[in-house]
């Protein structure tokens, strides 16, 4: 009985502009739990409170097949292709753009809602019975730009990533930030900390995604 040949992955590189409508949607996220895709970002700048198209440089590995239905996937959501490089062959849909400066410091926000102390406030955060959905700051160190990082968080433990607010540079030597809606199990969500805690990356966890709905007006000393 003749065995199946393994089909070897492909790259793809794009640069793609998401439209203001999809910027709550894990639109990101999908290509790798939809499609079974690795998605490396290597640049990405998109500002969730305002009407501007967010940009993103991606790498994409993983089946030719899925890798044609992810990029036609993200035609079909209005997502404009800007260049692809398949094989080091670039192909410019319209004349290249610059990838815009970034439009905030590369810092954590300045918020009495944000805490690096994660563990401790997971915990409360689970006695009190909420068990789905964190907001978060994650630095993502220059080191790791290579790494696949959000992409791990997809694959590996089950989550739905939504990049809110990204600020990554191409070619750059300082940190990336990203402003990032967790969506997941207890468990899931947990690990996925841990994960990131182990790698060295700086975590500031959002509290307002934790008490909003539990104490109105609460406020952090």
């Amino acid at each position: 009985m003749p065995q199946s040949k393994s089909v070897e992955p492909a790259s793809v590189h794009s640069r793609i502009l998401v439209p203001q409508r999809y910027h709550r949607q894990p639109v990101i996220s999908r290509l790798v739990s939809r499609y079974g895709l690795t998605v490396n970002i290597k640049a990405a700048s998109l500002t969730s409170d305002n009407d501007s198209d967010g940009w993103f440089d991606l790498e994409l590995s993983g089946n030719p097949q899925k890798l044609t239905n992810s990029l036609s996937y993200l035609q079909g959501l209005g997502v404009n292709l800007l260049e692809l490089a398949i094989a080091t062959q670039i192909q410019a849909n319209q004349p290249s753009l610059t990838f815009p400066s970034p439009t905030s410091k590369q810092s954590p926000k300045d918020s009495a809602w944000l805490t690096n102390q994660w563990q401790e406030q997971l915990q409360q955060w689970i006695s009190l019975g909420q068990t789905n959905r964190l907001r978060l700051q994650l630095c993502v160190l220059k080191s790791y730009y290579q790494e696949p990082i959000i992409s791990e968080l997809v694959s590996r433990y089950g989550l739905t990533v939504n990049i809110t607010s990204p600020r990554l540079q191409p070619d750059t030597e300082d940190d990336g930030w990203f402003d990032l809606d967790l969506w997941g199990r207890t468990k899931q969500l947990y690990s996925s900390l841990s994960y990131l805690e182990k790698l060295g990356l700086p975590i500031w966890l959002d509290l307002s995604s934790v008490y909003s709905d539990v104490y109105d007006g609460l406020r952090l000393r």
